[in-house]
């Protein structure tokens, strides 16, 4: 019985040695698996502010990329404006240059259809007045004629008077 005694004295010592290692061991694996999931966690989180920060990134590229093209549209299509502006602009010039010279055409023909118009009209009034002036001997003829026969009359005494 003493070797029953011992044994079972020997055996609660073992597995109070087990309880405390158990005990002890349960603490030191409780601490590392709470270590292990806040590195987990920690590990999550970095990597999700990895990503959010790579994310944020490639955003921004996207937009300063969306800007370079915009400028380089914007650089190519004032270089178009300026190009056409450039084009309207000579022709344009050509245009008055060209419709100057057709005025002063038209302004030498206008003056020269003036002069002859005023010649005709000048010529016109000559020739009325002309007929006016033979008109005036028509209508004047009565008082000529009484003129002249007073004249006679006034001849006719005199030889009368000298005969």
């Amino acid at each position: 019985m003493a070797t029953k005694q011992a044994k079972k004295t020997s055996v609660k010592k073992t597995s109070a040695n087990k309880t405390t290692a158990k005990k002890t061991a349960t603490p030191s694996k409780a601490v590392k698996p709470q270590a292990t999931v806040r590195d987990t966690i920690n590990s999550n989180f970095n990597n999700a502010q990895e990503l959010a920060k790579q994310v944020y990134l490639a955003g921004l590229g996207a937009f300063g990329r969306s800007v370079d093209q915009a400028q380089d549209r914007y650089a190519k299509i004032n270089d178009e404006i300026t190009s056409r502006y450039n084009k309207i602009n000579k022709d344009g010039q050509k245009l008055v240059k060209e419709l100057v010279n057709r005025g002063e055409k038209v302004q030498d023909e206008a003056e020269e259809l003036v002069k002859e118009s005023r010649a005709n009209i000048e010529q016109q009034i000559e020739k009325a007045k002309d007929r006016l002036a033979g008109m005036v001997s028509v209508v004047d003829i009565p008082a000529r004629l009484q003129d002249m026969s007073d004249k006679l009359e006034s001849l006719s005494r005199d030889l009368k008077k000298s005969a």
